[in-house]
């Protein structure tokens, strides 16, 4: 009995490792994530070794995030900025909408619903903008559009992505503690979403493609 505790193997402590790899991960993306500016790249990172190490099996977690972060940092940097400057113009506005539907006129609070509608596409193709980096190579502009045409195009797994990614923040504004274990599994929660729709885009034996081994230290 004793032998089978202490085993590896058994489901205990394989249970223990992947809630490991689920807090570390976490921790990663967080501390990556607090210049901001870098918030891309780690996010780009963070579903890049959710989907080959938490989906995939792959060994050393934390190897494959650094690899990765480092990897994509330039591109998801100027995204970042682009897209997060974006972002906060539209908020801005939104602000300003809600404030003119305070007033009560019916126009205000039509024009405020329509702003809200609209704010959902770069948001919902934020949430494609940085696993796609994680498979594809993109300059920053080509990147954007892609994600804002899969976004479209495949409009039912989008509102899903940012339900997924709207319960977890709001998970973590109302209890704080689990930013230590969410965004690893809201990562893991978009792969199932996003590779059978990034598996039709890329060649089954691409030699260059970045879903290769990262056996390889940088």
């Amino acid at each position: 009995m004793f032998g089978n505790l202490f085993n590896p193997q058994n489901s205990f402590w394989q249970t223990v490792d992947h809630l490991s790899d689920l807090l570390i991960l976490s921790l990663l993306w967080l501390l990556c994530s607090l210049p901001l500016v870098t918030a891309g790249a780690a996010t780009t990172a963070l579903y890049d070794t959710a989907a080959h190490c938490l989906r995939g099996g792959e060994p050393m977690p934390w190897r494959r995030f650094f690899h990765t972060f480092r990897r994509e940092l330039p591109c998801a940097a100027i995204v970042t900025v682009v897209w997060g400057a974006l972002l906060l113009v539209l908020g801005s506005a939104l602000q300003m909408m809600a404030a003119a539907a305070g007033a009560g006129t019916a126009l205000a609070w039509a024009v405020l619903l329509f702003c809200l509608v609209l704010m959902l596409l770069p948001l919902g193709a934020a949430c494609w903008m940085f696993p796609l980096l994680s498979r594809f190579a993109f300059h920053p502009v080509e990147l954007m559009l892609t994600a804002l045409r899969l976004a479209v195009g495949y409009l039912p797994r989008t509102i899903v992505l940012l339900v997924i990614a709207g319960v977890s923040a709001l998970l973590v504004r109302v209890l704080l503690i689990p930013i230590v274990i969410l965004p690893a599994i809201a990562a893991w929660l978009f792969t199932l979403l996003l590779e059978p729709v990034f598996q039709r885009y890329q060649p089954p034996a691409d030699p260059d493609s970045k879903a290769e081994s990262q056996e390889e230290e940088v």
